[in-house]
């Protein structure tokens, strides 16, 4: 019985020392984080006190951060952030999309036989582009022989109601093959 008791005893503070060892990190879990505000209106947060600035330190605001498992005593506090009304800005006006218009006196260096990369260096880009569209022409005995050219088209479109023409220039293997100017457009 006397054997019993005394390794009872010798367990005992193994035990006792492994529930200290256990319960110390939960009692280390809360934090303090301090709290200031500068002079423009800035929140700092830091959990080092040798990080505040000395014209601060009488300022500042100690906050206990609670362990994220541990339900929490009161809810957190809701920052108020006062209402300032933006001032009001010009309205701008809309910018409207910008006219594919191109004047005579541009529209008549373009010609059929120019290459897709002289056109655009001329008028610039078009305002709507209709590509990929393929064209099969066969020819030889039986239609033995097929070739594929690639056609595009390139609207330049005007503003009808400043009495601008629409020119549409039509490509075959990047080449203008037409050139159609038309007032009003017709879509």
């Amino acid at each position: 019985m006397i054997l019993e008791e005394d390794r009872v005893m010798r367990k005992t503070p193994v035990y006792m020392s492994v529930l200290i060892f256990l319960l110390i990190p939960v009692l280390a879990l809360t934090a303090e984080v301090y709290k200031w505000v500068d002079e423009k209106g800035t929140i700092h947060l830091t959990d080092d006190q040798k990080k505040i600035p000395e014209k601060y330190r009488e300022q500042v605001e100690t906050i206990s951060v609670p362990d994220k498992y541990e339900e929490p005593s009161r809810p957190p506090e809701k920052l108020v952030v006062p209402f300032e009304p933006e001032p009001e800005k010009p309205k701008i006006k809309p910018v409207e999309p910008p006219s594919g218009f191109i004047p005579f006196e541009r529209f008549i260096y373009i010609t059929e036989g120019m290459t897709e990369a002289e056109v655009l260096s001329r008028l610039g880009p078009p305002t709507r582009e209709i590509a990929d569209e393929i064209e099969v022409s066969r020819f030889g005995r039986g239609s033995l022989f097929k070739q594929e050219a690639l056609v595009k088209r390139y609207y330049y479109i005007g503003n009808p109601d400043l009495g601008e023409r629409t020119t549409i220039i039509h490509f075959k293997n990047g080449i203008v093959q037409k050139i159609e100017r038309i007032f009003p457009p017709t879509w």
